[in-house]
């Protein structure tokens, strides 16, 4: 029994996330490792243009409404923090598939 997760809610969410990641894989049909390190590489560049949108966004912001910087800026943390676990989930979950489906 984990005191974090006494009743595995957060254990069943992750692997029910990870199953609808298997699948998606599965019917994208990813078999090789190549194929996975291919999507990892296409999950890095998806973040990269979302961090540089979301900055570019938060810059222009900022410059025409001054008066409402703290706001945008704080919207722009926890965008960047919500893309930052996920995409590590991701990767996370990727990693796991090669090592579960494609380890032979």
């Amino acid at each position: 029994m984990n005191l974090n997760d006494p009743f595995g809610r957060v254990e069943q969410k992750k692997q029910g996330s990870y199953d609808s990641l298997r699948r998606s894989l599965i019917e994208a049909g990813v078999t090789t490792r190549a194929q996975a390190e291919g999507v990892m590489q296409g999950m890095r560049k998806r973040a990269i243009v979302i961090l540089l949108l979301v900055g570019f966004i938060t810059i222009v912001a900022v410059f025409f409404f001054p008066s409402i910087s703290a706001l945008v800026i704080v919207l722009a943390v926890i965008i960047l923090f919500w893309l930052l676990v996920t995409t590590l989930n991701g990767f996370n979950f990727v990693k796991r598939y090669v090592k579960d489906e494609l380890s032979e």
